[in-house]
């Protein structure tokens, strides 16, 4: 199955750099951890995928100035358009994974799907999106060029959503990934890279990320920030 969902991924963002889209997305989710694991050139999966979502972030919607028909062009990959929610939101599905497109929620947010009419769909704007983009890496593989969240801002972003998650297995999930990444880190040497990007989050944000570590009694990471 991983496999299967690898191989179709890289097709889907082969056809996404082709058209000058690849450049004006980071890939978010728990696909970063796939990459995550091809970018430090570890022989073992970081994570391994139980994830059926593939989250693009667009973090500048105003940057895609060229038309690109999106659902038209995956259609022959055997994805298919579905709308989700009174809100509309279009995701791509395929029977191996789905492909969803992400804003950053501004102000006080709004109650509907973000427009792309660029990439011909839509997006579901989120809180604190801005924290993937804020600084990025850049992975090459495969011919191509992939745009991820800083590994530290990776794991902040997780800190701070995972007590947003309803659903036990999806907080169970997220709080994995952040034990993944905080070991990541520190085997690394990248440890204390944290403290460095955690000062250029907003107040209210650094807040947050202390008190959730504190539920996930992370003393050790509350005394580093610090």
């Amino acid at each position: 199955m991983e496999n299967k969902q690898i191989d179709l991924l890289f097709k889907v963002l082969r056809i996404l750099d082709k058209k000058g889209v690849l450049k004006h997305l980071v890939v978010a989710g728990s696909w970063c951890m796939f990459f995550y694991t091809l970018y430090f050139q570890k022989k073992q999966p970081i994570a391994s995928l139980r994830t059926r979502d593939v989250d693009f972030l667009v973090p500048d919607p105003k940057s895609l100035k060229t038309n690109v028909d999106l659902p038209e062009l995956l259609k022959s990959l055997g994805f298919l358009i579905d709308y989700r929610g009174e809100q509309g939101y279009i995701r791509l599905v395929h029977p191996e994974f789905f492909i969803e497109f992400l804003v950053s929620e501004k102000g006080k947010g709004i109650d509907k799907a973000f427009p792309l009419p660029k990439l011909g769909l839509n997006a579901q704007a989120l809180r604190f999106m801005d924290i993937l983009y804020l600084k990025t890496v850049t992975l090459e593989t495969r011919g191509i060029k992939i745009r991820l969240p800083h590994p530290a801002y990776f794991v902040l972003h997780k800190i701070i959503i995972f007590t947003r998650r309803p659903e036990k297995e999806k907080r169970e999930k997220e709080v994995e990934q952040i034990d993944r990444m905080l070991d990541l880190l520190e085997k690394e040497g990248k440890a204390r890279s944290l403290k460095r990007f955690f000062l250029k989050l907003h107040p209210k944000w650094r807040k947050k990320i202390i008190n959730n570590l504190k539920i996930l009694k992370k003393n050790d990471i509350i005394e580093l920030l610090q």
